[in-house]
């Protein structure tokens, strides 16, 4: 039926005219959707050009808002620094041998000793009572709050001596102490002796049983020092540290009333990874399965450390933990001094630095 209508209509001179009207109705159509589209995008790049002028004109109160809220964290640092500075007054001078090498060294060499060596997933030592009472205590007075630290990132913030402008003067003389004292001096020390087979075994796989030795023997230093405070919502996934740290050290500062759950976390590694790294590395982006083996509990004047290799570490607060959790410890790596270890190397002191 539809071929007989197709071959009258044909025959009569209509479906050619048809077909003519219905090209033109195509094109008159696309041409008003052309023009709609051409009037649209012109409306478009009017609004696109008003809009940057009125961003261009809101800039000054955008830098001035920055400035406001620049001007007011600084107003509560200083009005904060002159309250504790106060009230430390008010309580009394430190004694002085609370930050006295003589004092903190012994004690931190016995509780060094004492602590046994685990070695599953990987080998480390938790240290309890690592300082003596009055000097934990001290350090805990020295701890300054959170207005002290950076604001960009509410649930991972660091702090270094080298950072403050403006804090309490006791706040500046545990920090000294810490970077200067109780770390290089006091610490890294005994804690290579702890672990100096371990690390020499590790040369030794790592470089051979010929250069291992070597690398063993380098003087090794302190690095990557900074106080830390996280808060809920901070997560650390299963991961090892920069390849030139030969082991880590962690320095709870617990306060009375906080949580003992949000420490270490150590995992088993089910598998042998490529590392070649200069920074952090995960093993799960490799594809290794992460097994939770032990958590080191977050408890006041306990630090644990923990060689590089072997297992992963990482760290955990929930962001459904209560909203005032703070957690306050010390991170600091111990790695080959840079001149040295470069000149056994051969290579610049800048390629083997973290």
């Amino acid at each position: 039926m539809a071929g007989l209508l197709q071959r009258l209509l044909t025959r009569s001179g209509i479906l050619p005219v048809l077909r003519s009207q219905w090209r033109a109705d195509q094109a008159a159509a696309a041409e008003k959707l052309e023009k709609r589209l051409e009037k649209q995008l012109s409306e478009v790049d009017r609004l696109s050009s008003e809009l940057a002028e009125r961003m261009r004109e809101l800039e000054p109160l955008v830098n001035s808002v920055e400035r406001f809220k620049q001007a007011s964290h600084e107003t509560r640092v200083l009005r904060a620094t002159m309250m504790l500075d106060i009230a430390d007054r008010r309580k009394g001078a430190h004694d002085a041998r609370v930050f006295d090498a003589g004092h903190v060294g012994p004690h931190i060499e016995r509780a060094i000793a004492a602590a046994p060596v685990q070695t599953d997933p990987s080998v480390h030592i938790v240290i309890n009572n690592l300082t003596p009472l009055d000097t934990y205590q001290a350090i805990l007075d020295g701890v300054p709050p959170r207005v002290f630290f950076s604001q960009r990132d509410d649930e991972k913030q660091n702090l270094k001596l080298s950072m403050l402008d403006v804090a309490p003067a006791w706040t500046f003389d545990t920090l000294e102490f810490l970077e200067t004292t109780l770390i290089p001096r006091l610490m890294v020390p005994p804690l290579l002796r702890r672990f100096e087979s371990y690390i020499r075994e590790f040369y030794v796989r790592e470089y051979g049983p010929e250069r291992g030795p070597a690398f063993a023997t380098l003087p090794h230093e302190a690095t990557g020092g900074r106080l830390m405070l996280r808060r809920p919502g901070y997560h650390l996934d299963p991961h090892l540290d920069p390849k030139r740290v030969v082991f880590t050290c962690l320095l709870y500062f617990a306060r009375p009333g906080d949580s003992e759950g949000f420490g270490t976390t150590f995992y088993r590694m089910n598998g042998t990874p490529n590392i070649d790294r200069t920074s952090t590395f995960y093993p799960q982006t490799q594809g290794i399965k992460c097994d939770l083996v032990k958590m080191v509990p977050f408890r006041p004047n306990t630090a644990v450390a923990f060689l590089n290799w072997g297992g992963a570490h990482g760290a955990d607060i929930p962001k459904d933990a209560p909203k005032d959790t703070e957690r306050y410890s010390y991170q600091f790596y111990v790695s080959p001094e840079p001149s040295a270890l470069a000149a056994l190397i051969g290579e610049t002191e800048s390629a083997v630095a973290e």
